[in-house]
């Protein structure tokens, strides 16, 4: 049984939990699920709020997993109905949060699986690689894609980036929860063991 609490919401990193318990970041287009996948993977239906509207994740928000590590979700890139300031704003937390954040263990880079592969995701998959923040690819929404249009996004993926760990994923089904648990688990075990 995962116990997860919602600890608060902040708007700029001095507000970043101080201790020394590993962080698990989300990030994502917006819209792609990422409050309904942390209900998800919670077990939990209103630990996050979910919304219709795209962007409404305009702060960090951070959860405690089982006294054990911290999921901090991002605010969602892209949303074009933002200001410019707002959406550079963004960014830059973003960025900071992923390159100075020295308890950042992994990164979820949710994507949705019926879109198509965006500049922007590829723009952050090459910002992580370059910083070398170890990252996961989390196909979303995976449910509502055909066996075909899966198979043409994997093999997109594989092309772009070999060897980047791919998880298949969906928030309504619970498709492959576990091994999303299983992936954060591992890496911080093997954290710990370093």
């Amino acid at each position: 049984m995962i116990t997860a609490t919602f600890i608060k919401s902040i708007v700029d990193l001095t507000g970043l939990p101080q201790d020394d318990k590993p962080q698990i970041a989300m990030v994502g287009r917006s819209n792609v699920g990422k409050s309904s996948m942390i209900n998800s993977l919670t077990r939990r239906n209103k630990l996050a709020r979910v919304s219709s509207e795209p962007g409404r994740t305009q702060t960090l928000n951070i959860y405690n997993v089982d006294e054990n590590f911290y999921l901090i979700d991002l605010p969602g890139y892209g949303y074009a109905k933002t200001s410019k300031s707002n959406r550079a704003y963004f960014a830059e937390i973003i960025s900071d949060y992923l390159g100075t954040t020295k308890q950042l263990k992994l990164v979820l880079l949710i994507i949705d699986a019926r879109i198509p592969f965006s500049d922007l995701d590829g723009e952050m998959i090459a910002w992580l690689q370059k910083y070398n923040v170890p990252f996961v690819i989390v196909m979303n929404k995976i449910d509502k894609v055909s066996a075909k249009d899966t198979a043409a996004l994997h093999a997109l993926l594989e092309e772009r980036y070999p060897g980047v760990e791919r998880i298949e994923h969906s928030s309504s089904t619970g498709k492959n929860r576990d091994k999303v648990w299983s992936t954060i688990t591992g890496v911080i075990q093997s954290d710990e063991q370093s």
